[in-house]
């Protein structure tokens, strides 16, 4: 099912591991976050699976929502009416790519979320509305609802894989939303990595770290294989920043293509 045109990354005698900065999350704390979105109200009681202590203010029109997660401490910030509206299709006024990192910007100084080293790394579409006509390869109408300004960061001057740092616009250059799971870490001693070989072999055998989803490919193409750290998703308690390979290229479902990427963990620990 897979074949391999990418050429292997040369590799370093040595590469640092990360270990996270520990975080603690009171309801305080998630009504002082939400305070600097303009929010009030109580948290919810935090789900404990995710970690996520979720506030709503109601008394907004439309209504607006911040959650808090005690297991990573990410921050997810929500106009949903905005995000996705549920109005008759039409184009939003979106702003300019140069027009959108001046909006997000300036968001995040006024909200205290910037971070140093954070930055804008891919501005596109976000949400997409589309109308389509029974039996037809072509929605009849599509729009474009949000914009999203990404974030990134080096770690040890290689990718960080998983990080969520977007800033999301709706009609008129209004900020619609933000999440930022951006786990602090620190330096942990330093480590040598499995060869490029091996780790291809784990991919071939599905021994990845998020599991293929949505129906097996017909045929993967691996075009770029390269190194980086992971991050795990918002709602997950993570220790070790671990470096991984990427295997990204174009992976085939009934003939049609789409961008496929695999992660393998780097180190002897994998």
């Amino acid at each position: 099912m897979f074949s391999l045109t990418a050429e292997f990354p040369e590799m370093r005698d040595s590469y640092t591991l990360y270990r996270t900065v520990p975080v603690t999350v009171t309801e305080e704390q998630v009504q002082e976050v939400a305070e600097r979105f303009g929010l009030a109200g109580e948290p919810g009681t935090m789900n404990k699976k995710t970690g996520e202590f979720l506030l709503i203010d109601a008394s907004k029109d439309p209504e607006e929502q911040v959650s808090v997660y005690a297991h990573s401490g990410a921050v997810a910030y929500h106009i949903p009416d905005l995000e996705l509206p549920t109005e008759a299709i039409r184009q939003p006024d979106l702003p300019t790519d140069a027009e959108a990192e001046r909006i997000a910007l300036a968001f995040l100084e006024k909200t205290g979320m910037q971070s140093p080293g954070a930055r804008v790394v891919k501005i596109g579409v976000g949400q997409k509305q589309e109308v389509w006509k029974a039996g037809e390869s072509e929605p009849e109408v599509s729009c474009d609802v949000t914009k999203t300004v990404r974030f990134g960061r080096p770690l040890d001057g290689l990718p960080v894989y998983g990080d969520e740092f977007t800033v999301i616009l709706g009609d008129g250059g209004k900020v619609a939303g933000l999440v930022k799971t951006w786990r602090e870490v620190t330096p942990d001693g330093n480590i040598s990595l499995r060869s490029p070989e091996e780790a291809y072999e784990d991919l071939l055998a599905a021994r990845t770290i998020r599991p293929r989803v949505g129906g097996e490919y017909g045929r993967i193409t691996i075009e770029n294989v390269s190194i980086g750290y992971w991050m795990e998703p918002r709602g997950v308690v993570q220790d070790l920043v671990r470096p991984v390979y990427a295997f990204s290229g174009t992976a085939f479902r009934d003939g049609v293509p789409e961008p496929y990427i695999g992660y393998v963990f780097a180190d002897a620990g994998g």
